[in-house]
């Protein structure tokens, strides 16, 4: 049994604001609602403020990020086990100027958000007067104390090069996306958002670093396990267990510190190894150290082979940029990762579990955690281990000419340090990258920056950030890393940051930028696409909430464009919508589908295209596309593929087929050019590609189906006799051309659907449908009908047409107790003759509602 205690300090925490912004509010200490906590969880569990996510309330709150606040507890009484017993408060995090006092004694200061301090206050503690000792943490408002470090260390910028807030966020080590981004609010908190504990010991295990390295041949993994004793006698011994996935003990040995440190590297043969969840299960060992009766610590990790391979290709220019684990290659479909909340100590295990369960169940087999936010909790990378899923993970660095003084160096290399050794044992955890953009940003701005100079001193130049990236990062992860490889940026690689060729890129040519349609993507085809993203709204019923107020329930409302932070989209969604369909802005149900359906068809042929594009080994054309972003932090509209309450809107469903084991895909391709002397004619498109990508292991045998219909009538259309149906073989892992350039009869007016299934059992194995472009053309039939039909058990919806309707997508009337209903897929084209299934799961006999495109141009039309 260790003596080592923890004593948590959650309880009897007060607040209150120590400037006098708006009238003194909370002027006297009042409880918390929670801890750990920010000022803004606490003003709003009081009424103080109202809600920052709704209406126009957020200006409303603005002046709470510009006050101070001090937050105040009694420490509980101490039982210290020895007489020497060491006394210790420990700080997790700190949000983010505070000074901390224990019994009026100044013990602490700190300006950086993302690091934990350790204090010993043992002798404060014991020449204590016999009350309990209380404990300030005297919090300074974030935005001014920037504002004096810009001025000190001197900004190299011309302060128009920063994009989202200020250029004062740059020189506070605080979660960039507080001072407000193009998907959220400016809520800048404060306040103690990680926990706060005692710790009470004599000895005790420190800086204890475990990694692991699997042989090329996959039978044996060497567990490396490093670590520190403090207070260590002349020599001390250490106990480690390592247990296997069911808790058998397969090894253990002791070792004795030397000079206060020990290591030691263990063999386990032929190790049950962790897979993505697309190829396999995820085991995960326990490594258990004690130091005697002193102090003892755990971890659970996961054996893997992990490289990121980036080799010449065969037949493109440049070099591949492919995730391999145990020895196989990745698609790396997925999505980018933003803070699941501007106020962070309210983001649950729960709310976690939510968003990458929903991750996994959309075939994701990768989420990039952005470098404008956190290194998130260890929940987060706990979930990702046992769910299969791989992490990407920025470090905090984000669209932004960073200072890098002596000072600020330093508190970014110690950050590093203790972010490397808490996350990185993670089987999930597969590169660390150094920043988001910043080099993007300095090839657009003209940043002095010399990519073939790599020794600097780049000091005395206006990009000096580079001696984080290129040195001190590099070295922490080099000492720490382990296996897990450092990419020193996103984009970067090549003759550019953004080159096609080499590393990855961010392709946002399409909705911002040149403003590129999105039939483009094909042509930002790239070894690895880490951003690309199209917005949309939130769920109707989300943008209820986020709006309140009926009249301003519409697409040209002052509080529609404040629930919208992304630059420009007044003009972008007309624009967009314009070139595509026939839309509508009112009344909002319908520009909120209309928003949503655009935002699955862009998505949808963006994954497509690329995932084609993985082809066997050599022809890795793109190896990874991640959207931009999975989540919201608030109610509105974003480029988020789920809401914020959890709505998956179509384009989630779009890329879970895009990214499923097995896929069909059609392209139309160019037949005829228009006549040059006429103008205003797009260029013929009567001809199809089909491929198929088979993501398993195994060699698939199928049968591919083609059928295709009048789109006006529903009339079977009859196609080339040799391609109708066929039997084809998918290569295992990789990408397979079917059919090349099969012809279209009455191409404008025609959809084809092409059908998987497996060559035995006849099991659907995947299915699509291909629609003439621009889809504002196109002519449905005006007596089209779509029903929806639930199952008895009310766990399945079956879905029929009788004629071709496309964006058919299935909704329930929210409210209630009841969970959200949850439909397995959605957002589906239907074709006459065929039915297809859905699972369904939370319906409790609500009605399921249908809509699909333009069904408000159909006689007698209602919702």
């Amino acid at each position: 049994m260790t003596h080592l205690k923890k004593l948590p300090i959650d309880q009897g925490w007060h607040f209150k604001q120590t400037s006098s912004l708006n009238n003194g509010t909370a002027s006297d200490f009042l409880p918390v609602g929670q801890f750990p906590t920010v000022a803004h969880v606490d003003l709003l569990h009081h009424g103080l403020i109202p809600d920052p996510y709704i209406d126009d309330n957020e200006t409303k709150a603005l002046w709470v990020n510009d006050a101070d606040w001090t937050y105040r507890t009694e420490l509980p009484a101490i039982d210290r086990p020895w007489p020497s017993s060491r006394v210790a408060l420990i700080f997790e995090g700190l949000d983010t100027i505070v000074d901390v006092y224990l019994n009026g004694e100044h013990i602490l200061f700190s300006k950086n958000m993302h690091v934990a301090h350790r204090v010993d206050v043992t002798d404060i503690l014991t020449t204590a007067d016999s009350h309990s000792p209380t404990l300030e943490l005297r919090f300074r408002a974030a935005p001014s104390f920037a504002r004096t470090e810009k001025e000190r260390i001197g900004y190299k910028g011309n302060n128009t090069d920063v994009h989202f807030g200020g250029p004062e966020r740059l020189f506070l080590r605080k979660a960039q996306y507080h001072w407000g981004w193009d998907w959220g609010p400016a809520i800048n908190t404060c306040g103690p958002w990680k926990p706060i504990y005692l710790e009470v010991y004599k000895k005790r295990l420190h800086r204890v670093v475990i990694r692991q390295q699997v042989n090329a041949v996959l039978t044996q993994a060497v567990i490396g396990i490093r670590g520190i004793v403090e207070h260590a006698s002349a020599q001390e011994e250490v106990t480690i267990d390592i247990s296997d996935p069911e808790g058998k003990l397969v090894h253990s040995q002791t070792v004795t510190t030397v000079d206060s440190s020990f290591s030691t590297n263990i063999t386990i043969r032929n190790p049950r190894l962790w897979y993505p969840h697309v190829y396999g299960e995820q085991p995960l060992y326990t490594v258990s150290i004690r130091l005697g009766e002193y102090d003892t610590t755990s971890r659970t990790i996961g054996l893997r082979r992990l490289r990121l391979l980036q080799h010449p290709l065969k037949e493109a220019e440049g070099t591949s940029f492919v995730f391999e684990v145990n020895n196989i290659r990745l698609f790396a479909g997925g999505s980018c990762w933003i803070p699941a909340d501007c106020l962070l100590p309210r983001v649950t295990r729960q709310r976690y579990e939510e968003w990458l369960t929903l991750a996994k169940s959309g075939h994701q087999t990768m989420i990039r955690v952005w470098g404008g936010g956190i290194v998130e909790s260890d929940d987060f990378y706990n979930i990702c281990d046992r769910l299969g899923l791989l992490v990407w993970q920025d470090f905090l660095f984000a669209c932004g000419n960073y200072p890098a003084s002596a000072d600020y160096v330093e508190s970014v290399r110690a950050e590093a340090i203790q972010q490397a050794i808490r996350v990185g044992h993670h089987a999930s955890l597969v590169l660390w990258c150094g920043n988001n953009e910043d080099y993007m940003l300095a090839e657009r701005w003209g940043w002095e920056y010399d990519r073939d100079d790599g020794n600097g001193p780049w000091d005395k130049t206006n990009f000096p950030a580079r001696i984080i990236y290129e040195r001190v990062l590099p070295a922490v992860i080099e000492e720490l890393g382990g296996d897990v490889p450092y990419w020193r940026s996103s984009p970067y690689g090549g003759k550019t940051s953004n080159d096609l060729t080499v590393g990855d890129t961010h392709i946002w040519d399409v909705w911002h930028g040149k403003m590129s349609p999105y039939q483009d993507y094909k042509q930002f085809t790239s070894r690895f696409v880490s951003e690309f993203g199209f917005e949309s709204c939130a769920s109707l019923p989300t943008m209820h909430r986020a709006i309140t107020v009926a009249s301003e329930r519409h697409a040209q409302s002052r509080l529609f464009d404040i629930h919208d932070k992304g630059p420009g989209h007044t003009r972008r969604y007309p624009m967009y919508l314009a070139e595509n369909i026939r839309f509508r802005m009112n009344p909002f149900r319908d520009f909120v589908y209309c928003t949503q359906f655009l935002q699955a068809e862009a998505l949808g042929y963006a994954y497509n295209c690329w995932r084609r594009e993985f082809g066997g080994p050599g022809q890795e054309i793109c190896a990874g596309a991640l959207v931009w972003q999975l989540n919201d932090v608030w109610p509105g509209t974003s480029w988020a593929i789920v809401d914020v309450d959890l709505h998956c809107k179509p384009a989630y469903y779009v890329t879970k087929r895009a990214l499923a084991p097995i896929v069909v895909g059609m392209e139309r391709v160019v037949t005829q050019e228009p006549p040059y002397i006429v103008t205003g004619y797009p260029p013929e498109k009567h001809a199809l590609d089909v491929w198929a990508v088979n993501g398993t292991l195994a060699t698939v045998h199928a049968r591919l189906t083609l059928a295709a219909y009048n789109i006006s009538t529903g009339a079977a259309v009859a196609l080339p006799n040799n391609v109708f149906q066929q039997e084809v073989a998918l290569s295992p892992n990789q990408s397979t051309e079917l059919l090349s350039n099969v012809a279209i009869p009455d191409a404008d007016n025609t959809v084809v659907v092409a059908y998987l299934d497996d060559a035995s059992t006849k099991t659907r194995l995947a299915r699509w449908v291909s629609w003439p472009e621009p889809t504002r053309l196109l002519h449905f039939s005006p007596t089209r009908k779509v029903e929806a039909q639930v199952s008895d058990n009310g766990e399945k919806i079956f879905l029929t047409a009788n004629a071709p309707a496309k964006g058919v997508t299935l909704s329930v009337d929210p409210g209630g107790d009841v969970p959200n209903t949850v439909f397995e897929d959605n957002f589906v084209d239907l074709v006459p003759g065929e039915t297809v299934e859905i699972d369904v799961q939370e319906l409790h006999g609500r009605n399921v509602q249908v809509r699909f495109l333009y069904d408000w141009e159909m006689p007698g039309f209602q919702l």
